[in-house]
């Protein structure tokens, strides 16, 4: 940006004569006027922070905000303290960008924050068996750290929670080192700020759930193993309830099954060290049996709706089956494929009714382009191998793709071709180029 200057006027001597009794009139009343506002001037002197507020975050509340970066109101501030509590807000990791600007009145000074915040994942405390998550959440509050149960991937904040949590072991006489570090999340593709006590042996006495068809699970018993005389893992047990014991609520029809803070307990004999097994108790809701209660369709053009229901192959009234009911979106989205439309996309929404104990699916359907078959590229074969595979594709050129005919010739036909031959097949590639413009796809087979 340019810095453009204004040009003072050219004055005669007898000009300036004339001016200087108007030039200070105005001098006296410019410095009358802004006599009051300099009371509350933010720069080399002082002033009192009068209001603190906040714009584009509602994560913490304007006084911890306020408290973290030292300005709360009636605090006595200078420019640089201004300064050094942005510094604080930027440093501590929850936010991407930090902004502010003051105004100085004549009672102090007024100073607004627009934050942007960063992203953040839920926090999991994987073997502190003797706290809650509630205590664990006092015990940061309670050591000045800014906490809302997630972490940002980086920033002075997780050391304050390491910190926190240290304390926390120090005060009940537990010995071990607070670590943490940013890990996939159990049945999820999200991530989560895992924090562990290394240097404490603690291991799984055994497993109970306050729930019968938990229990009482064949299955699930034959697994214990998993955990049971194992370190203690909050995070090993949500994968192990997750894959194990959620799948069988599910597969029953309880879609919504929720599982409770796992609750430690421990032998403890008074005067005697805490001990280095414990037995966890996990609280198990099953929640409402939902039946199936059918699915209406959005989007799909290339099947109806009686085609569509065909092939999820549910019965109005038939237990949930959730773990059925997800592979049937799969079996969708393949009938598409075979119709030429292999960017298809499927995307139920459950729709529950619990009076009812039914549940509905709104299916929305992304059918995109129909494709047709465009040119077989082959590499690693030679010149009479390839004429070979090449007289036994089934889909010429130009015909509507069959995405499932595809799959099944990759997977099994190809090597079915040269199976009493020297020709031997250890890997095969492959790839789909769509052509949008021309709707054709070629397909592009490597064998190895």
């Amino acid at each position: 940006m340019k810095r453009i200057r204004a040009r003072a006027p050219r004055w005669t001597l007898r000009e300036h004569r004339l001016m200087q009794p108007v030039l200070l009139l105005i001098l006296s009343l410019a410095t009358l006027f802004a006599a009051p506002a300099m009371a509350g001037q933010v720069g080399d002197k002082t002033a009192k922070v009068t209001a603190f507020k906040v714009a584009g975050s509602k994560r913490f509340s304007e006084e911890e905000l306020a408290r973290t970066a030292g300005l709360e109101p009636g605090t006595v501030v200078t420019r640089e303290d201004i300064q050094a509590g942005a510094d604080k807000l930027s440093k501590i990791g929850w936010f991407n960008q930090v902004s502010y600007r003051f105004q100085t009145t004549a009672k102090g000074v007024e100073i607004d924050f627009t934050l942007v915040d960063a992203p953040t994942a839920p926090l999991w405390f994987d073997n502190f068996p003797w706290f809650s998550d509630a205590e664990i959440a006092a015990a940061m509050r309670a050591a000045g750290v800014l906490y809302d149960g997630t972490a940002p991937d980086s920033g002075v904040v997780l050391d304050a929670m390491r910190e926190a949590l240290a304390g926390l072991l120090k005060a009940h006489n537990i010995p071990g080192d607070v670590e943490g570090e940013m890990i996939q999340a159990p049945a999820s593709d999200g991530m989560v700020e895992r924090f562990r006590v290394s240097g404490v042996e603690l291991r799984v006495n055994s497993l109970e759930f306050t729930d019968p068809t938990a229990s009482d699970d064949p299955g699930v018993k034959q697994l214990l193993d998993t955990i049971v005389g194992k370190p203690y893992s909050r995070y090993n047990l949500a994968i192990f309830l997750s894959e194990q014991v959620r799948r069988l609520y599910v597969t029953k029809g309880y879609l919504r099954v929720k599982f409770a803070e796992p609750v430690a307990l421990f032998a403890v004999e008074p005067g005697k060290p805490l001990p280095n097994e414990v037995s966890l108790r996990v609280g198990v809701e099953p929640g409402v049996l939902y039946h199936w209660g059918g699915a209406t369709w959005s989007g799909a053009t290339a099947m109806d709706a009686a085609a569509l229901d065909a092939v999820l192959g549910f019965k109005t009234g038939d237990p949930a089956n959730g773990e059925e009911i997800e592979g049937a979106w799969g079996r969708v989205t393949a009938a598409f494929g075979k119709r030429g439309y292999i960017e298809a996309k499927v995307a139920p929404t459950p729709q529950y009714d619990d009076a009812a104990a039914r549940v509905t699916y709104a299916v929305h359907v992304a059918q995109g382009n129909q494709f047709r078959m465009g040119q077989m590229i082959l590499t690693g074969l030679s010149l009479d191998a390839e004429r070979k595979l090449l007289a036994n594709w089934k889909l010429p050129r130009g015909e509507v793709f069959d995405n499932s005919y595809y799959e099944d010739f990759v997977n099994q036909g190809a090597r079915a071709i040269f199976k009493d031959t020297p020709v031997h097949i250890n890997r095969i590639g492959r790839l789909l180029r769509p052509n949008p413009q021309t709707k054709t796809v070629d397909v592009l087979l490597d064998f190895q």
